[in-house]
C-alpha cells in the first residue's frame, strides 16, 4: 500500500490515508496538504497582526511558539518524529506544526462544543453511536473549508481515523479499527498546566494502542494532563465519559443509556475544580453569551430533552446536531460515529454552521482497500 493517498478532495471535505512509520506518514501528510498548512499559517499570522496593534505579528508569534515548546518534553518520540516530518514535507517550521497541535492546551479551552453517546434503537442489538459538534470561535470559515478525515495506518499500533485539519496529528474526534470512538470537549476548570501531554496527542495514543473503551480511558487518565475536558468514549456495547482537569479525573457512566456533555463538569467530584466561564477571544464573531456557563448548561439540557423524546437513529442524530440551540454560528465540524458499522457521518459544507448548512456524508470501509463515500 502506498505511503499516502488522497482518497477524496472536495470543497469542505477531504480524506487522506497515511501509511507506514511516523516519518513516512508525516512526510506524506506534509506533501499532500502543504499548501493548506501554509494558508492556515498565513491566516494565523494575520490574526496576530490584528492583535499586535500595529507592532506586527512576529513578536507575538515568537512568544506563542516559545510557550508551545514547553510541551516538547511531554511529546512521545514517535509523535515528535511525525511532527518534524509534517513540517519538512509542507515547508514550514516545526514550531508551527507543534503550535497547531497544542494551541488549545495553551489557550485553555476556547472551543465551544456539544456531544452525546446513546444507543440506536432499531432491529438487531442495541449499539452506541457517538455524535458531536465542534465549535471554534476563530478561523471558522477556513477550518470548515479544510475539514479532513485522516486515516492513519501505522506500522506500530492499529489503524485509526481523526476528523481534523491540515497539520494536525492529534485526535479530538476519531475512531479506531476496534470500533472505539472518541469525542473531546473542553471544560472550564481552574486546574490547568503546561507540564503534561497535550490533550489531542493523549487521545491519539489511546486510539492507536488500545482496543476497548476501558483500556483507552485508562491510558488517557494515566497521563499528566493540561486542560479541562469532557471526553466521551463509545464502542458498540459500552460508553463512558471522563471529566478531566490537569490533575483530577472522574468517570461518568450512561444514565438511561445516554451520556451528554458540553463545556462544564457535571459529576459531583469535579465541582470544586470548575473554573470561570471562558473569555471571548478578540475578534471572534461570537458574542459573550456563547462563552458563558449559561450557554453550556442550556445546550446540555437541550441534548437531554431531544434524546428523551424519540428513539434514536442516524437521521435523528443529525437533527439533534442541527438543533438551533445545539449548533452555534461557529460550528465547524459535525460528526456521527456508528460504531457497530465502523462508519462515520461528516457534515460537509462551506457555510456555517456546517451541521445545519452542510450535508452529512457517510464514510465507510475507511480502513480497507476500497473506502466508500455516499
Amino acid at each position: 500500500m502506498p505511503a499516502a493517498a488522497l482518497l477524496l478532495s472536495e470543497p469542505g471535505l477531504q480524506i487522506i490515508r497515511l501509511t507506514g512509520s511516523p516519518a513516512a506518514m508525516g512526510q506524506a501528510h506534509g506533501r499532500l496538504l502543504g499548501s493548506q498548512i501554509r494558508r492556515l499559517r498565513w491566516e494565523f499570522l494575520r490574526y496576530l497582526g490584528k492583535l499586535s496593534l500595529g507592532l506586527g505579528a512576529l513578536p507575538l508569534y515568537l512568544l506563542i511558539c516559545s510557550l508551545a515548546w514547553r510541551f516538547r518534553p511531554f511529546i512521545p518520540p514517535a509523535l515528535w518524529e511525525e511532527m518534524q516530518a509534517v513540517a519538512q514535507g509542507s515547508g514550514v517550521q516545526v514550531s508551527f506544526i507543534l503550535l497547531i497541535n497544542v494551541l488549545d492546551d495553551l489557550l485553555n479551552n476556547i472551543p465551544r462544543c456539544s456531544t452525546f453517546a446513546a444507543p440506536l434503537h432499531a432491529s438487531g442489538p442495541t449499539t452506541f453511536i457517538l455524535a458531536r459538534n465542534l465549535d471554534y470561535p476563530l478561523f471558522a470559515k477556513s477550518m470548515c473549508r479544510y475539514n479532513t478525515v485522516q486515516v492513519f495506518m501505522p506500522t506500530d499500533g492499529q489503524p485509526f481515523l481523526s476528523v481534523a485539519w491540515p497539520g494536525y496529528i492529534g485526535v479530538y474526534t476519531g475512531m479506531n479499527r476496534s470500533q472505539v470512538a472518541l469525542g473531546q470537549l473542553t471544560a472550564a476548570t481552574s486546574d490547568v498546566s503546561l507540564d503534561g501531554v497535550p490533550a489531542a496527542l493523549r487521545n491519539r495514543l489511546a486510539l492507536q494502542y488500545h482496543d476497548t473503551v476501558l483500556a483507552a480511558a485508562a491510558r488517557i487518565a494515566s497521563l499528566p494532563g493540561t486542560l479541562g475536558a469532557n471526553l466521551i468514549l463509545a464502542s458498540p456495547n459500552e460508553a463512558l465519559l471522563l471529566e478531566i482537569s490537569a490533575r483530577q479525573r472522574q468517570v461518568r457512566l450512561p444514565q438511561k443509556g445516554r451520556l451528554t456533555a458540553t463545556n462544564h463538569y457535571q459529576s459531583p467530584g469535579m465541582q470544586s475544580w470548575r473554573g470561570a466561564a471562558f473569555r471571548r477571544p478578540l475578534f471572534s464573531p461570537l458574542d459573550n453569551y456563547y462563552f458563558s456557563t449559561d450557554y453550556s448548561l442550556a445546550r446540555n439540557q437541550r441534548l437531554q430533552e431531544l434524546l428523551a423524546t424519540q428513539d434514536l437513529d442516524i437521521p435523528r442524530a443529525q437533527e439533534i446536531l442541527r438543533d438551533p440551540i445545539i449548533a452555534n454560528p461557529c460550528d465547524i465540524n459535525s460528526v456521527i460515529f456508528d460504531t457497530a458499522a465502523s462508519a462515520v457521518y461528516v457534515a460537509q459544507g462551506l457555510e456555517l454552521p456546517v451541521s445545519r448548512r452542510g450535508r452529512f456524508r457517510r464514510l465507510s470501509h475507511l480502513f480497507d482497500s476500497d473506502p466508500q463515500v455516499t
